[in-house]
């Protein structure tokens, strides 16, 4: 049985399903017409925009103005509705929070490891008290890499210093995420283990096998 003592969450896709502008889908039909220019405008034209802006090149308002250039919707209604939307994020299932508190009370750390943009820091993070719930966050906007960004001496350029700073061997950790680990570099070269789950509905499953080990582990 693995003794895990981090277990990092990726967020987009595993912890939350929620997208940018995602509120305005729920609303009015003029609002979901609206949530949908936007959001084509972006996956579409600007997809180009993503990633620079991930790796923390551009930031949130360089971005709202790029798709209301292209969209020709007022700056300040875009970057308005963008804020609401970043702060009413939800989780895939609130149960998690039950299940994550559970396994850091088996002496499990849970830290959050997320490609994604500045507005995460910014507007979600405080907004949902994710601080409060995990013991730590790692973003791409802040670290200036993603999680599959590695050096050509095959060094993660994201998790490398949280990894040695905190004496974290082979098998110590585990990432659960909706993605590929690509070449599976992050086992091999960070030793973190890999769980990779379906997108929105794999989380919670995957939070109940690592609470059944962390548990069977702590009451030998």
């Amino acid at each position: 049985m693995k003794k895990y003592k981090i277990l990092f969450l990726d967020w987009n896709g595993t912890l939350s399903t929620s997208k940018f502008w995602g509120h305005l889908e729920k609303s009015t039909e003029d609002d979901k017409r609206l949530f949908e220019k936007i959001d084509k405008t972006l996956f579409g034209e600007l997809r180009h925009l993503i990633k620079p802006w991930m790796r923390g090149e551009i930031k949130s308002e360089d971005v709202v103005k790029e798709v209301s250039d292209k969209s020709g919707i007022r700056y300040q209604r875009v970057l308005k509705q963008f804020i609401v939307g970043c702060k009413k994020m939800e989780y895939v299932d609130n149960k998690c929070v039950d299940l994550i508190n559970k396994i850091r009370g088996n002496g499990v750390r849970v830290v959050i490891a997320t490609d994604n943009m500045d507005s995460f820091v910014r507007w979600t993070v405080p907004s949902l008290g994710l601080n409060l719930v995990f013991d730590g966050i790692l973003d791409s906007y802040t670290l200036k890499a993603m999680k599959n960004d590695f050096s050509e001496a095959g060094i993660s350029l994201f998790f490398d210093s949280f990894i040695k700073s905190n004496g974290i061997g082979k098998g110590e950790s585990v990432l659960i995420d909706d993605s590929e680990d690509k070449e599976g570099k992050i086992q091999s070269c960070c030793g973190i283990d890999y769980l990779k789950i379906e997108a929105g509905i794999g989380l919670m499953p995957a939070l109940k096998r690592i609470l059944r080990e962390t548990s069977a582990r702590t009451s030998k």
